[in-house]
């Protein structure tokens, strides 16, 4: 039987149809069924992890969740960008606006707590270096 489950923390739904341990996509832990009578060595079964956007679940087993054990990664955007603005310097400023872009783009999603990701200050070198370079070769072109 398929119980719907709504995160008190996110307020998305999740479709559950196992009992178990479930961790939702904001970090929330719930156990389905909601209120299950536990023995004194009951070990749960492995826990699941909720995936939002197909409203899946993945099982994972030993899965520690915790805010302070997230693994942070850099930010593609900002390694992109970094990579456009200093491509940006040879190429007659052409990649400059796609670099500027993309590096506010980074920065956006760095500053958002959903996605985990570091980089901001290579994104703001991307910014910088690519604002540089859009100047002086607009500066050149003009002259």
């Amino acid at each position: 039987m398929a119980y719907i489950h709504t995160c008190k923390h996110c307020s998305k739904q999740y479709t559950v149809y196992y009992d178990g341990e479930y961790i939702c996509e904001c970090g929330a832990i719930f156990q389905y069924p909601v209120n299950p009578k536990k023995e004194r060595h009951h070990h749960s079964p492995s826990t699941y992890y909720m995936d939002s956007p197909s409203r899946s679940i993945k099982r994972k087993t030993r899965i520690h969740y915790s805010h302070k054990l997230i693994l942070l990664e850099e930010c593609p955007l900002a390694k992109g960008a970094f990579i456009m603005a200093l491509l940006s310097l040879v190429s007659f400023g052409l990649l400059a606006p796609p670099a500027l872009i993309l590096g506010f783009a980074a920065r956006t999603m760095i500053s958002d707590k959903r996605y985990h990701y570091t980089g901001d200050n290579l994104a703001i070198t991307a910014i910088i270096i690519s604002s540089i370079s859009l100047i002086c070769w607009g500066v050149w072109l003009l002259s």
